[in-house]
């Protein structure tokens, strides 16, 4: 067993999807215990056959289902407040479910840390925890599900974490060391952040750029590049985002929004993003969290965002058409 601080971990990854499945693989290479919160058919095969990870260097590996704890919907009470850290991986849309069941599955000093996309869930998580148990996150490894308990890894990348403002927690207290440590050995890459905004805004400003377009014109990322007006449509994105992001006094003058994207465009061209997977499987996207917070943020500030705006209405118009067919 590895242990940390004195103790062996306990850590519950809530919502295990192409991201949650890449990181429960890659725990499930170390010794700490598992727990995995899911439902559907996912979690019939994470407790059944278990998970099959296909890696980037497509390598297969299987971990049997006696390697974790599977909870669906309904918690047992054995596995109240048995965890010291939740990992929340889930959509932005079933955020306040997966507080509730992070604040029923975290020990009292147990810390959440949230690696979804988009903006507000960490505070989301406060309500339930209390900024001093509550770490913002984000993450730049790249996943795709292939069926229910199948995983592949496309891109590999870091985890990025920072504390959230007068936040006690820090890379000091033993429970964020710890976890940094087990996420380092996990493979996973962790990067801890001094300034908790402007990584999540740098984050949202590439989720902009790219999810939205393509998930609405159907295309792999590195369309995105190639296609001048797309590149030219995903790029205005972003720069409205930055001026929302600049307006609420994030510091964004070394973060080269052209520079950037392109190099994401380049490292990530294969991939098919996170919402375009979500409306090939007509499911809900995160466009809310995305393009939906620039729009709310910047009616705030007074600042107008047309493209983000017309971004989240096609993408909302294409979650409509999905489910009515």
């Amino acid at each position: 067993m590895h242990y940390f601080g004195g103790l062996n971990l306990r850590v519950a990854i809530l919502g295990v999807g192409a991201i949650g499945s890449l990181f429960a693989s890659s725990l499930a290479n170390t010794d700490v215990d598992l727990i995995l919160y899911s439902r559907g058919s996912q979690s019939a095969a994470l407790a059944s056959t278990g998970l099959i990870l296909t890696t980037i260097d497509g390598d297969i590996e299987h971990h049997q289902p006696d390697r974790w704890v599977v909870s669906d919907l309904e918690i047992i009470e054995p596995l109240y407040s048995c965890a010291d850290v939740a990992i929340i991986c889930g959509k932005s849309s079933s955020t306040p479910a997966l507080a509730i069941a992070a604040e029923i599955l975290l020990r009292p000093n147990g810390i959440a840390l949230s690696v979804q996309n988009g903006m507000g869930h960490a505070e989301r998580l406060v309500a339930r925890l209390g900024k001093h148990r509550v770490l913002a996150g984000c993450t730049t490894h790249a996943a795709m599900r292939n069926g229910p308990g199948e995983v592949q890894w496309t891109g590999r990348g870091a985890i990025r974490l920072a504390s959230l403002d007068d936040s006690d927690l820090a890379p000091d207290d033993r429970r964020v060391d710890d976890l940094l440590n087990l996420l380092d050995i996990s493979g996973l890459n962790p990067e801890w952040e001094f300034d908790c905004a402007e990584m999540l805004w740098q984050k949202l400003l590439i989720n902009v750029a790219i999810n939205p377009l393509a998930a609405i014109c159907g295309v792999r990322n590195g369309e995105l590049l190639v296609r001048p007006d797309l590149h030219e449509q995903a790029l205005s994105a972003m720069l409205e985002a930055a001026q929302v992001a600049t307006a609420e006094g994030v510091d964004m003058s070394f973060f080269d929004c052209e520079a950037e994207l392109k190099r994401v465009l380049e490292a990530t061209a294969a991939n098919r993003c996170s919402m375009l997977q979500d409306v090939m499987a007509g499911r809900i996207t995160e466009i809310d969290s995305l393009c939906g917070e620039v729009v709310r943020r910047g009616e705030e500030l007074g600042i107008p965002t047309p493209l983000n705006q017309q971004l989240l209405t096609l993408v909302k118009g294409i979650e409509h058409s999905t489910k009515t067919g």
